[in-house]
């Protein structure tokens, strides 16, 4: 069997994947066709730069605020009706957006949006959770991981040519059109993974008592945090700006670095399952971690353009085998009847991460005068350490191993 068709053959096993793969592609292609718009469009509401970025931000406020709520939700009335509801919100929220003449009112419906967004993935999450067991769950997980990378990847192109051919508001048209798109999915062709009986069984006395933040749980989550903060301040800021600053890079070869690591994180994606496999993915998420570090460094320290590249490159190749593996050793570490709030809880630490890691490298930033290597230097600091913690507090867990070592 070639290594394509093991790939997919999950597909073929599990009627309910493939519906969940096109609703997430289609949630997160929509989230991209707003990001090249959302500033231009806010500075046509005459505002000031502080609260341009408060229009990026207040997005995922909201979703960090719907993650856990949404996964004890859906783990007492199903999965589907999340999804369903998820991406109506969004929907709505998006075709409020497109009208709307106040920008008081945008930010409020971003702030929906977000939490539309928060509800939907949370609930995608938990649902793959249960339709994944120990082995093909690394490569269900690298399957879903496709689908959300090729749908943002997608999604900035198509919404910057919308916007430019049709104006600003089209791209949040786009949006609530794909947004519907992924409810009529959750509506007519995917079968709740969770159903009714399930739902409502109590909860074994072992898995009450031991309460959800266990040790390995705590940990993949403290690497959650890391990874999300890691990468927003590279993306957003280190990269653009070490490659501005000490390359002289233009834009448009800044965004071809920016896409260059997207492109990466794509193409390594369906490797990170057999490697999960091989080595499980405990092991796959402490050396990727690490070696997000170096190649942060690497970015850091390079003295050539070559090596900026091969920084930039590094770090997708990373992110492609970490996330996968992240969401393997999160199942791993969770009893079913946790599936939902353990999500929930999962991703609103990555979203912490994902709001405070610009703020965070943009101060320290500004009290360095402008130099990286304070933003560099804690960015570092937290991978190791949440290695570290990662690698010892998961010891005892075993469930996370290849079925043909269980």
């Amino acid at each position: 069997m070639s290594f394509s068709t093991r790939y997919l053959e999950p597909l073929r096993q599990e009627k309910r994947l493939a519906p969940l793969l096109v609703m997430i592609a289609c949630v997160m292609m929509g989230s991209g066709l707003v990001a090249p718009v959302l500033s231009l469009y806010a500075q046509t509401f005459g505002v000031t730069n502080v609260l341009v970025g408060a229009l990026i931000t207040v997005f995922g406020v909201g979703r960090l605020l719907a993650n856990l709520p949404a996964g004890y939700l859906s783990q007492r009335i199903g999965r589907r009706p999340l999804l369903l509801a998820g991406s109506l919100l969004v929907a709505a929220s998006s075709v409020a957006a497109a009208l709307t003449g106040d920008f008081n009112w945008l930010l409020f419906w971003r702030f929906l949006q977000g939490v539309g967004s928060g509800v939907y993935i949370t609930a995608s999450v938990a649902a793959l959770a249960d339709i994944s067991p120990p082995h093909r769950r690394s490569t269900n997980m690298a399957l879903y991981q496709s689908a959300l990378q090729i749908g943002s990847s997608l999604g900035p192109a198509v919404g910057g040519y919308a916007a430019y051919a049709f104006g600003f508001a089209s791209s949040f048209w786009l949006y609530a059109g794909m947004s519907l798109l992924a409810s009529a999915t959750a509506l007519f062709s995917f079968e709740d993974t969770l159903n009714g009986a399930d739902a409502r069984k109590p909860m074994p006395t072992e898995v009450r008592r031991a309460g959800l933040m266990t040790g390995p749980f705590t940990a993949i989550c403290i690497v959650s945090l890391t990874v999300f903060f890691t990468r927003t301040a590279a993306i957003f800021q280190l990269i653009p700006l070490i490659g501005h600053e000490t390359f002289h890079l233009d834009v448009g070869t800044i965004g071809l670095a920016v896409t260059m690591n997207a492109f990466m994180i794509l193409l390594m994606v369906p490797f990170s399952a057999p490697l999960t496999d091989r080595f499980g993915a405990r092991a796959n998420v402490l050396w990727s971690t690490l070696a997000t570090a170096v190649a942060l460094w690497m970015l850091y320290a390079s003295t050539t353009l070559l090596g900026f590249w091969f920084a930039v490159v590094m770090f997708g190749v990373a992110s492609g085998v970490n996330y996968p593996a992240i969401g393997s050793f999160t199942i791993a570490a969770l009893p079913r009847e946790r599936y939902g709030p353990g999500m929930g809880m999962q991703r609103s630490f990555g979203d912490i991460g994902f709001v405070l890691g610009p703020v965070l490298v943009g101060l320290i930033g500004d009290m360095t005068g402008g130099a990286h290597l304070g933003g560099v230097l804690l960015n570092l600091a937290l991978l190791v350490l949440a290695s570290c913690f990662f690698w010892i507090a998961s010891a005892g867990l075993r469930r996370e191993l290849p079925s043909t070592k269980t």
